[in-house]
């Protein structure tokens, strides 16, 4: 059975990319797909996370990420990737800063499946800012990501019921 046979083939999948996979997009996968759970959406929706770097491929997550995740309740299982061809291949590719799209659409994403984070917090308005890497900043600084994260969620929900609709799944 290859991978296009199995029941993920069908499921919508969103990746979350960073530079690391330690930050960022771990936070942004683990709670996404905690949420996506708690909605009963498993079957449908896929949620993994990568970074542009390897520098810290097969550690889990940052100590400092993880701190914030347990503190609201989100469980911090991780394992750091780098950009492979499952994640180029997702149906979203959602990038934290500004700075990963352009490596991002190097590797062959079409520019429409690739997003900001921040396009899917309303309060973003025009001026969509990156998701700030904590990683050499205090943890403070991971709540103010976290904080990032969870204000575009629920536009990202929305985006999320649109497609199921299309796609006859939700």
């Amino acid at each position: 059975m290859s991978e296009f046979d199995s029941p993920t083939a069908d499921r919508l999948h969103i990746t979350f990319v960073c530079t690391g996979n330690i930050c960022r997009s771990p936070m942004a996968e683990k709670m996404f797909a905690h949420q996506i759970s708690e909605r009963g959406l498993d079957d449908a929706v896929r949620v993994s996370s990568a970074g542009t770097a390897g520098w810290h491929i097969g550690k889990g997550a940052d100590e400092r990420t993880n701190r914030v995740l347990r503190k609201h309740g989100y469980p911090t299982d991780h394992c750091a990737a780098m950009l492979a061809v499952d994640h180029l291949n997702a149906d979203l590719v959602i990038a934290l800063a500004r700075n990963h799209v352009p490596l991002i659409e190097q590797l062959g994403v079409d520019a429409d499946r690739i997003r900001m984070l921040r396009s899917f917090d309303p309060r973003s308005g025009a001026f969509v800012r990156d998701v700030d890497d904590p990683y050499y900043g205090s943890q403070h600084d991971f709540e103010v990501a976290f904080a990032a994260i969870e204000a575009s969620l629920p536009g990202l929900h929305k985006w999320v019921d649109e497609r199921l609709a299309q796609n006859g799944s939700g």
